[in-house]
């Protein structure tokens, strides 16, 4: 087996560039500006416990003749729906026409360590549905 040969000069260039990189990702992270997300407007119609329903307000009145209510899963976030104001599901789903509404589920802790399956969708989930 022959030994690996290494070009110090090669070695030293592709070290160089390396650290280049790194040097302008650090430019970069540091002219990040703060994304707007979660613009659309909304108010709260329905608290329990951690558990929010929002109903997203449109510039029009709803046409739809029935609501729209999305249930995430408790691990994901409410506004990956309505991300920013060019990429925003709810947003268009209001232009359409539509009444949009939204469970969040807040941040669960050691105190829904008992909560069960049943517990969502034959508590919380039909409460919000009825709420809505």
């Amino acid at each position: 087996m022959e030994p690996i040969r290494i070009d110090p000069k090669r070695a030293y260039d592709e070290a160089m560039r390396a650290q280049q990189k790194i040097a302008a990702s650090f430019k970069t992270l540091r002219e990040v500006e703060d994304v707007d997300y979660g613009a659309t407007a909304k108010e709260a119609i329905y608290t329990e416990d951690k558990v929010v329903v929002y109903r997203y307000k449109g510039k029009n009145k709803p046409t739809a003749k029935a609501p729209i209510l999305i249930c995430y899963a408790l691990v994901n976030r409410p506004y990956m729906v309505d991300l920013q104001d060019d990429r925003s599901l709810v947003k268009n789903l209001l232009a359409l026409g539509e009444d949009v509404y939204i469970i969040d589920w807040g941040y669960p802790d050691g105190a829904d360590r008992w909560l069960t399956l049943d517990d969502y969708i034959n508590g919380y989930i039909r409460r919000c549905v009825d709420a809505v």
